[in-house]
């Protein structure tokens, strides 16, 4: 059994493409085979981090899904070997067509039938952003009967409000989890990590490289333990069997 990760939010400029390049750390973190697609037509975020060996596939043509080519990503997914998983980064500007289309053809359904996971993660924020990311998390609770992970981005504001939201309530109710990204000072620790997402760098690329200095490389070190810990307690990796003796 594959599990596939497929982070979908309609507002742009959300941390979508961070929490794919996350996400893909922590699973080969945790000795998971992965295997990464960046389905983004406008920004090539993800598959710019060349460690990660991010597939580019451009699934999106004149505002529509080319079947053709989403269809050959789903044969990839369903030749995944077991114990293994996948990141699939989808752009906002396709986010309407690509929800739609999944849903139309019973794509869940498809995975599941054929032994696999499908894991829907979404990015909502504070601030400005705040009422966008609630619409398009509103938007996949109601066209998907899938888990959702919901990553709290406090970057752009604070997210405190998510707290009680009712949205949040749905998304437990319904088996799924909220990962709070912690929130760091912007002169030291979100510099760091800026300057990190800037060059395209993973986490073990920026604490091994010379070009950052010791403290910076020793922050990102913390913001990456912290990461995983939070990782570790929403259970992104299922425990496996014990190998009978």
């Amino acid at each position: 059994m594959a599990t596939i990760h497929l982070i979908l939010q309609g507002k742009g400029g959300v941390g979508k493409s961070f929490v794919s390049s996350l996400l893909a750390q922590y699973l080969i973190d945790r000795e998971e085979k992965v295997a990464c697609f960046d389905t983004d037509p406008v920004n090539a975020t993800f598959s710019a981090y060349k460690s990660l060996q991010v597939h580019k596939l451009d699934i999106l043509e004149d505002d529509n899904i080319n079947s053709r080519l989403f269809d050959s990503l789903i044969e990839q997914l369903l030749q995944l070997p077991e114990d293994s998983s996948a990141v699939i980064d989808n752009g906002a500007a396709s986010f309407i067509p690509l929800a739609s289309y999944i849903s139309e053809n019973m794509v869940p359904d498809l995975l599941k039938e054929s032994g696999h996971d499908l894991i829907i993660h979404t990015v909502i924020t504070g601030g400005q952003s705040a009422g966008d990311t609630l619409k398009g998390l509103q938007s996949l609770l109601g066209g998907f009967n899938t888990p959702l992970v919901v990553w709290v981005n406090p970057f752009f504001g604070s997210s405190d409000y998510f707290t009680d939201h009712n949205l949040r309530q749905e998304v437990v109710q319904g088996g799924g989890k909220c990962i709070a990204l912690p929130t760091y000072k912007k002169d030291t620790f979100g510099f760091d990590i800026e300057t990190m997402l800037s060059r395209k760098l993973t986490f073990d690329e920026a604490i091994q490289t010379p070009e950052i200095n010791l403290m910076a490389r020793q922050r990102l070190k913390i913001v990456q333990q912290k990461i995983y810990q939070l990782l570790d307690e929403a259970q992104i990796v299922k425990e496996k069997d014990d190998a009978t003796e």
